[in-house]
């Protein structure tokens, strides 16, 4: 399968997401914080997911859910593994109870329940995808953690879906802050896609009759990639 061509730009007068030419435009002050938005790219490499918040009212549920659960997770990740402020144990119940609450009032009337849409989440997450991705997470959400002046800040990043950012870039390879917070990301999306399925419906048996019964990622070449690290790049 071909690599996704993504496209992130976040400032606080003009904000551009898009993916294989899909794209979402913002104009003007934005109330969500750039690493939301950045998740809601991270769904459009994830694959077979709804991303973008557009056309219908249930797609917007989906994409938001999908980004939101997804957002929620990384940043407890990030908070138990580099802030020390929540412990592992309570990352996925943590970011379950938030998303209870944007289902049942946020976002009510919901398509389905919370529990179906988590189902539908984790059915396509793809684990290995959102692991290797997850340093451009991480360094996008340090900046918002440590500057702050981040939300004026501009960020920008093209990417591909089969990047691998620690690989190339030696620097993040050798820090080991990165590497223990990719880890519990990989553990812990394992650990919810695992609880999802825990609760999916059983197939019935079938009983025959009697007489009848048997025995029973290479990272794709980049025209450009601009923002690495997400230090504010110049605003133009």
């Amino acid at each position: 399968m071909a690599a996704k061509q993504l496209k992130f730009y976040w400032s606080p007068q003009f904000q551009l997401f898009s993916c294989d030419g899909a794209k979402l435009e913002g104009h003007g002050f934005i109330q969500t914080n750039p690493s939301h938005d950045l998740v809601h790219l991270f769904i459009a490499a994830n694959g077979n997911m709804p991303w973008q918040p557009v056309e219908s009212r249930e797609q917007t549920c989906f994409a938001e859910y999908n980004a939101v659960m997804l957002e929620h997770l990384l940043v407890n990740c990030f908070n138990a593994a580099v802030l020390g402020s929540l412990p592992a144990q309570q990352i996925i119940p943590e970011a379950r109870k938030f998303l209870r609450w944007f289902v049942s009032e946020h976002y009510a009337p919901f398509p389905v329940s919370e529990e179906e849409a988590f189902r539908r989440f984790a059915e396509h997450l793809d684990i290995e995808r959102i692991v290797r991705l997850f340093p451009y997470f991480y360094s996008l959400r340090a900046w918002e953690c440590f500057s702050p002046t981040y939300r004026s800040e501009v960020y920008d990043l093209e990417f591909t879906s089969e990047d691998d950012p620690v690989r190339e870039a030696p620097e993040w390879a050798a820090d080991p802050n990165i590497l223990q917070a990719q880890e519990l990301v990989r553990q812990k999306l394992t650990e919810a896609v695992a609880e999802a399925r825990s609760s999916w419906p059983k197939p019935e048996s079938v009983f025959l009759p009697t007489s009848s019964a048997s025995p029973s990622f290479s990272p794709q070449a980049k025209s450009r990639k601009s923002g690495l690290g997400f230090k504010p790049a110049r605003a133009r």
